[in-house]
């Protein structure tokens, strides 16, 4: 597969198909995780449970990243805050840190894609 999208698009673009499909797949894991957190103030700003609903909600890639950055700006939770989380809350911990990390690896991908002669780079 990954040969296939840097034939097909060439390496630099298929790296920006690749982080999209990654925070696709962390997104679903935040959504999965988050049915079983029964107190989200440890973790957040009270406009997490918002944010992750809008991530439910979300229809296309778009309002997947939206809603990505949103849980990203409103996830606050520190490891001292978590005292003795249950399981089921240090999953959804995981998830959101996995998609802060994923948001992190769209971000630095447009950056590999190289200028088009006579302008900027482009996504």
């Amino acid at each position: 597969m990954t040969h296939d999208l840097d034939g097909l698009l060439g390496p630099e673009h298929a790296r920006i198909v690749r982080a999209r499909k990654l925070l696709e797949n962390a997104g679903e894991e935040v959504v999965r995780t988050a049915q079983a957190v029964t107190d989200f103030r440890p973790l957040g700003t009270g406009e997490l449970p918002a944010a992750v609903a809008a991530l439910r909600a979300s229809k296309h890639g778009d309002e997947d990243e939206s809603a990505a950055r949103w849980i990203d700006r409103t996830f606050t939770a520190r490891s001292t805050d978590l005292g003795e989380a249950p399981a089921e809350t240090l999953e959804f911990v995981a998830a959101a840190l996995r998609l802060r990390l994923t948001l992190h690896t769209l971000d630095q991908a447009p950056a590999a894609v190289p200028p088009e002669p006579g302008g900027a780079a482009r996504a």
